[in-house]
């Protein structure tokens, strides 16, 4: 997605900081207002998240489209307020003109429910669009079963830490990687962890479009003399931009129902390590990748 909304992101990192310094000179000159203060906290709100988009701009050179989503979520976030702040500034809006809890007065979910409704559909639908990556130029794209065949020769190797397996339906594919298993002894206290990143990949031949989906879990279990404990942890449908996990697990190991001269077990996970050899795959056959919050084509895009 190289050069793809650098625009765009220097365009929502230029509205962000407009907009804080126009709250926070609210704030500072209008210091009859009431609330002025709201403002000051919202521009400082604001410059934080544009300091952070400009961080995600220069280290991210080649996929700019996470700033555009960043800034732009957390301008919205912060639009009610924005909005009254500047009603109050440069107008005669007053909210003590109006008696909320007289009859007749419409509640105030009224016109909550439906920001809420914009705010779910616009965080859907823009991380999906943040995480959409186009075709390589002159790839023309290769029939359905022809992707599906290549996605699972990545299997016959073993540069790749992952494991791809046919899914219910002919047009997806299930994408494992279990990055951590094991099971230790210390101090006389019994521990096992496992977890699981799985990624479902639905192939759409309409519109040539690969839409995935993220799921990961994390099953935890100890038990020894003080007693038993177990946790059960899973995410569906999150979108992640960057995880690494790197971690170390002291004890004696047991591998098979047995001990093993092992005192430690290190694991490390990283999502490009498993979304970009797919990613590299099907765009450089012609598809676009797109990851996606619910299997709702219309919703996410």
């Amino acid at each position: 997605m190289e050069g793809k909304g650098t625009a765009l992101a220097l365009g929502a990192m230029g509205i962000t900081v407009i907009l804080a310094l126009s709250l926070i000179t609210i704030a500072w000159k209008r210091t009859d207002i009431h609330d002025h203060m709201l403002g000051a906290v919202l521009g400082i709100i604001l410059l934080g998240a544009a300091l952070a988009g400009v961080f995600l701009f220069f280290t991210l050179p080649d996929n700019r489209r996470p700033v555009v989503f960043f800034l732009t979520f957390f301008v919205l976030l912060t639009l009610p307020g924005n909005v009254f702040m500047h009603a109050r500034a440069y107008t005669s809006f007053s909210l003590n003109a109006y008696d909320l809890d007289a009859p007749g007065m419409p509640s105030p979910l009224l016109f909550l429910l439906p920001y809420i409704a914009v705010m779910a559909l616009v965080f859907i639908r823009l991380s999906s669009w943040s995480m959409t990556f186009d075709p390589e130029p002159g790839s023309p794209p290769i029939p359905l079963q022809d992707l599906r065949q290549r996605l699972q020769t990545l299997n016959d190797g073993a540069q790749f830490p992952f494991t791809i397996t046919p899914g219910k339906r002919p047009d997806e594919i299930i994408v494992d990687w279990k990055y951590a298993d094991a099971a230790w002894l210390d101090l006389l206290r019994l521990h096992k962890i496992t977890e699981l990143t799985r990624l479902t990949i639905r192939l759409d031949e309409s519109d040539h479009t690969a839409r995935v989906r993220e799921m990961q879990s994390q099953f935890g279990a100890s038990a020894g003399v003080g007693g038993a404990g177990m946790s059960f942890y899973m995410q569906w449908g999150a979108i992640t931009f960057y995880q690494t996990q790197r971690e170390t697990l002291y004890g004696i190991q047991i591998e098979n129902g047995r001990p093993v001269p092992k005192l430690s077990y290190s694991y490390t996970f990283d999502i490009r390590e498993m979304r970009d050899p797919l990613l590299k795959l099907i765009t450089a056959n012609g598809w676009t990748f797109r990851c996606v919050t619910l299997p709702v084509k219309w919703l996410t895009g």
